[in-house]
């Protein structure tokens, strides 16, 4: 997965400013949820609101600002539409600056009140704080019998509390606790059925009385339908499937054959008053199976070659689930269960066992979640393994579910995937100007370009630099919009391959990517008062052939327009390179950056920022721009910001390899003496190079090759491989790459080639 890094925080960084420093921000909110059909007030408190806000809705429905505002304070009456469906949704402020980051509420039919002392009429949904050490407390009438729910929303709505429910009857002692639940996201429920008529007690407070903040939370009490999990979670593209909606109870429902991959959000059931996060199922294009309802041999349920994922539950304590996967000798095996992170209790374990029911391998926890992933090396002589799934506590129940993927992978062979993900959550694009969206794909074997589009665009707002090159991080995508009248609206990003194939563009570490993954790709456009032409940045004497040379530095020469020639101005690079890692930490040294941080003095025009290209670049182009911030005479505010027109760059190599012949070399093996192939190569130098090269040879380690360095006077070389008699027949998957050293003032500083990669087909001698 792509992590944080000082990208993708520069990246937030870009969402959190605009062509404007205005841009509306929320502090909070009274209410985290809105009554469907009916109208409920909502007081903003924030910052630049001005006097006359509008509220961006996500769905059908009324928003009506109330007379009174301030720039710190708004409220509406707003009145979703009677068939809003129930789930958690977004809500923005516009203005003229632009549109704010989002606040999550809930949407039900639950009627919406402030946290209070006493609570008239169940159901009902409470809004209140419980900061720092502080307990909330609330009461209620209830009878003998009375089945009651109480559930905090918190974590899932945006909130840091970690709730604690304690519910006392009316003899002042607990019937009843809970605290924050895996399988709720770090929100808590509580159940009970009241043994007398009475008034009963319910408190709130932090898990370790320590609230950080913000500590808000809806609490929902009283009787209510909801859905914790979907079974099965994921469907094949085509197939019609009958799934489990498991909540306080079950609830089927039959889902024709869907022909889109992704996520899909379910109808909820036209029976019952409905909570909580909308379900979803996620429609693939694996092969998709269910566990078996018979018992299955003890070599496992027979699942078939290939990628594949089967659902499945551990129904009782200390079960286990096995399935027998036939498998490739010599290849990879990679598993992977889905449980924590779409809500199941389940804390699973993944054992890899023989055709006896010995262990040959176990994996549990993972980076971020308690849902195990493995990798399996298979052995030479082995054709089936048996894959098991337990729980690591022994636990199960009905709502212990699963979904187990294994990939296959043999050698040589690669998938065809690939995600794509942003860190802007809003776009404020001035009359005439520009907007970057930096758009990075997270390739996962698919390796062809990929092609940007947008559902729902305002009016006179256009796409440019739509595509991601083959091979390449991602795109600088460029939004612009003319100078005619647009509204805001919340729109979609989605990219696609040349076979149809599409994704859609999440948002980096959303709140809502687990409960309603599709919320995850919402992006605000809103078109702010502010004219392009008043601040600009364009590039000065640029080269139109400039490029990136590893570990040389490119000088950009930009300038600027502004209205006051006494304003300062900040510039920063913005590119569509995945900053490399190194032990999970960001690397500088193999990033694109800046030598030193610019800032062009009031009264200059023109300026220039140089940037350092590292030794190692993965992709072949790259997309460059500079952000200006024009500051105030403090440097305090940014007044504006403004992006250089998008440059592509490609990587200019120093030194390209190639082998005459390739890329597969045929070999036949003897019995006695293995294989001995000669290949023969050229070493090509660029851009100024002239000195020597070392190379190396990847591969199995029973491949030896013999490389003499090539000294700076040649550049033909040759390869000698040997190959023992031992050795499989079949095709050998080779790297070759090359080192050397740019500048020998720098005899520190080696820069590695391209891999070169060929094949060495070995066939068996006909003695």
């Amino acid at each position: 997965m792509l992590r944080p890094t000082p990208l993708l925080k520069l990246l937030l960084a870009l969402a959190a400013t605009s062509a404007t420093a205005a841009e509306p921000a929320i502090r909070n909110l009274n209410l985290r949820g809105l009554a469907i059909g009916s109208t409920t007030t909502l007081a903003f408190d924030g910052d630049d609101l001005t006097t006359t806000p509008k509220l961006l809705l996500p769905f059908a429905g009324q928003a009506e600002l109330k007379p009174g505002n301030t720039d710190k304070k708004a409220e509406f009456a707003v009145t979703p539409a009677a068939d809003v469906p129930p789930g958690y949704y977004q809500l923005r402020l516009v203005t003229d600056g632009g549109a704010s980051l989002p606040v999550i509420v809930g949407v039900d039919k639950l009627p919406q009140l402030p946290f209070g002392k006493t609570v008239e009429s169940l159901p009902a949904a409470l809004h209140g704080t419980a900061s720092g050490s502080g307990i909330q407390e609330t009461t209620f009438t209830g009878k003998a019998g009375q089945k009651l729910i109480a559930e905090v929303e918190a974590q899932r709505i945006g909130s840091k509390l970690r709730p604690v429910v304690h519910l006392i009857g009316p003899e002042r002692r607990q019937i009843g606790w809970s605290w924050p639940a895996p399988a709720l996201f770090g929100d808590t429920r509580l159940e009970a059925t009241l043994p007398a008529d009475g008034t009963y007690t319910l408190t709130i407070h932090d898990l370790e009385y320590a609230a950080p903040n913000p500590s808000f939370f809806r609490l929902k009490l009283g009787q209510w339908s909801y859905v914790d999990h979907v079974f099965p979670s994921g469907v094949a593209k085509g197939q019609t499937q009958v799934l489990e909606l498991i909540g306080a109870a079950t609830t089927k429902l039959e889902l024709p054959g869907q022909a889109a991959i992704g996520v899909l959000p379910l109808d909820w059931p036209q029976e019952g008053l409905w909570s909580g996060p909308r379900p979803f199922v996620t429609v693939s294009s694996t092969a998709e199976t269910i566990e078996q309802a018979t018992p299955a041999p003890p070599t496992g349920q027979e699942l078939p070659a290939g990628l594949v994922a089967v659902s499945g539950r551990l129904a009782a304590p200390f079960e286990e689930d096995r399935y027998r996967v036939p498998v490739v000798p010599g290849s990879k095996l990679k598993l992977e269960v889905l449980a924590e992170r779409t809500g199941s209790p389940l804390d699973v374990a993944l054992i890899v066992r023989n055709d006896k029911g010995a262990p040959l391998a176990r994996g549990e926890d993972s980076p971020g979640t308690i849902d195990p992933v493995l990798e399996y090396a298979v052995p030479a002589d082995v054709n089936s393994v048996t894959i098991g799934v337990a729980d690591a506590l022994g636990r199960g129940g009905p709502r212990g579910a699963y979904r187990l993927l294994i990939d296959p992978q043999s050698p040589g062979e690669t998938r065809s995937d690939f995600l794509l993900i942003t860190a802007i959550q809003r776009i404020a694009i001035p009359d005439g100007g520009r907007m970057l969206v930096p758009i990075l794909a997270e390739r996962r074997g698919y390796a062809e370009p990929i092609d940007l589009s947008a559902a729902r665009l305002p009016a006179g707002v256009k796409l440019d630099n739509v595509t991601i090159p083959a091979g390449a991080d991602g795109t600088l995508l460029t939004i612009t919009r003319g100078e005619e009248p647009a509204e805001a609206t919340i729109a979609a990003l989605a990219g696609k391959t040349s076979t149809g194939d599409e994704r859609t563009v999440a948002i980096k570490d959303h709140p809502l990517a687990r409960l309603q993954p599709w919320l995850a790709s919402e992006i605000a456009f809103a078109p702010t008062s502010l004219k392009a032409t008043d601040y600009a940045i364009d590039w000065g004497d640029l080269a139109a052939d400039a490029a990136l040379v590893p570990t040389a530095k490119l000088t950009l020469p930009v300038k600027l327009v502004r209205p006051d020639e006494n304003t300062a101005v900040r510039l920063t690079l913005v590119t569509s390179q995945i900053e490399p890692l190194n032990n999970n930490r960001p690397d500088p040294a193999r990033t694109l950056r800046l030598e030193k941080a610019v800032e062009i003095a009031p009264k200059m025009a023109t300026g220039e920022a140089v940037v350092l290209v590292p030794a190692e670049l993965a992709s072949p182009v790259y997309d460059l721009s500079l952000q200006a911030e024009f500051l105030s005479a403090d440097k305090k505010t940014v007044l504006a910001t403004s992006f250089a027109p998008v440059r592509r760059m490609e990587v200019r190599r120093q030194v390209l390899l190639t082998l005459e012949g390739g890329p597969k070399f045929e070999a036949t093996l003897d019995p006695k003496a293995g294989a001995t192939v000669t290949i023969a190569g050229k070493l090509e130098r660029r851009e100024g190079f002239t000195g020597d090269v070392t190379l190396a040879l990847t591969g199995p380690a029973a491949v030896t090759a013999t490389i003499p360095p090539i000294k700076a006077d040649a550049s033909d070389f040759t390869l000698t491989l040997k190959v023992p008699a031992n050795q499989p027949v079949g095709e050998i998957p080779l790297k070759l790459a090359g080192t050397f050293v740019p500048d020998p003032k720098q005899a520190n500083v080696r820069v590695k080639t391209l891999d070169l990669d060929f094949t060495l087909v070995l066939e068996a001698s006909a003695n």
